[in-house]
């Protein structure tokens, strides 16, 4: 039996031994397996690829809005998870980036706890752009609904809080303003436990909540965003696709909103195209990417490319290097975007 067994692995070793000392036997067998690898194993980056533009006035309605004679675009980088293939290529194309999922992601959140917040970011803008802009264009916009919602809970939380709870009260009082909650909350920051009632899944439920040292202060460890809804007069349609245009396309949905309310065309028959988030208050603030999506202006054929006031300099020397001949404008608030518009 002993002798049997020693021929036979003797057999396999001589097997492989042969071909492995045929080089086309090798490649043949094993290219497959790598190419394989390499287009399906998972790596824990990101991939930016490039950009693009989303043409807004196909995106949003508004009843009796004008024809415009130009157009007006968010930029957009193109983002995935990366596996080995595309890991591999951000080191031989310059127009591929990566970063650490690590880096992207807060502590401990998962993919569909971080999914669930940029989410809630995208929508948010919408909501914030429509109030500016209409504002701007002295059309009426009122708050239809106001919501406190759970978007982040830290590693070190000792709370029966979930990440998009909808906080109803803190110890049976009723919250009606970010305000009020965190004076709620500062005033039971000493207390062992703190009561707070929220809706999950259509269900009220009372949960209990410890604080933590934070920092030196005591904290929950959670983090809270003020969803606020407006229903405006004439009313306005998003067409969007999932997070299509992101929090960074704010601004420019803010123009493109009130480029349909108003007489005048903005665009004066050019082609706009730009990026930066948007607050209620018409703050412009900083975007990431900048670089992908200065390529896809270009590529575009912009004529006129805004970015916010914390991007400029960077999108200046990026401009400059490259040599883009479109004109590059910075701007940190929507009432200068605006301005800088209704000047050309």
């Amino acid at each position: 039996m002993k002798n049997e067994n020693s021929k036979k692995l003797k057999k396999i070793k001589d097997r492989l031994i042969a071909f492995f000392k045929n080089p086309r036997e090798v490649i043949a067998f094993f290219l497959p397996i790598l190419i394989t690898i390499s287009l399906i194993l998972p790596m824990p980056y990101y991939v930016k690829m490039g950009g693009g533009t989303i043409v807004l006035n196909d995106k949003i309605e508004i009843n009796g809005e004008k024809e415009n004679k130009g157009s007006l675009e968010a930029l957009y980088v193109r983002e995935g998870k990366a596996i080995v293939f595309t890991y591999l290529l951000s080191y031989i194309l310059p127009s591929f980036d990566t970063e650490k999922i690590e880096d992207v992601t807060l502590d401990e959140e998962d993919e569909d706890e971080y999914n669930y917040r940029e989410k809630l970011y995208f929508t948010s803008s919408l909501d914030a752009a429509t109030k500016v802009a209409f504002e701007k264009a002295g059309k009426e916009v009122k708050v239809s609904s106001s919501k406190f919602l759970v978007i982040y809970i830290d590693k070190s939380a000792k709370t029966e809080l979930e990440v998009g709870d909808e906080i109803l009260k803190i110890n049976n009082k009723k919250i009606t303003s970010f305000e009020e909650m965190t004076k709620l909350l500062n005033a039971n920051n000493y207390k062992d436990e703190i009561k707070i009632t929220v809706k999950r899944e259509g269900k009220i439920l009372d949960t209990v909540s410890k604080f933590i040292n934070i920092n030196n202060s005591p904290k929950l460890g959670v983090v809270m965003s003020n969803e606020v809804k407006y229903t405006s007069d004439p009313e306005v349609k998003f067409n969007f696709s999932g997070r299509q245009a992101g929090p960074s396309g704010g601004l420019m949905i803010a123009l493109t909103i009130y480029n349909k309310l108003t007489d005048e065309d903005i665009t004066h028959g050019k082609k706009i195209v730009g990026t930066g988030t948007i607050d209620t208050l018409g703050n412009v603030g900083e975007i990431g990417g900048i670089k992908h999506k200065l390529i896809a202006a270009k590529s575009k054929k912009a004529d006129i490319v805004l970015v916010p006031k914390e991007n400029y300099k960077e999108a200046k020397k990026i401009k400059d290097d490259k040599k883009y001949k479109f004109e590059l404008v910075s701007v940190s608030t929507f009432d200068e975007a605006i301005d800088y518009l209704e000047s050309l």
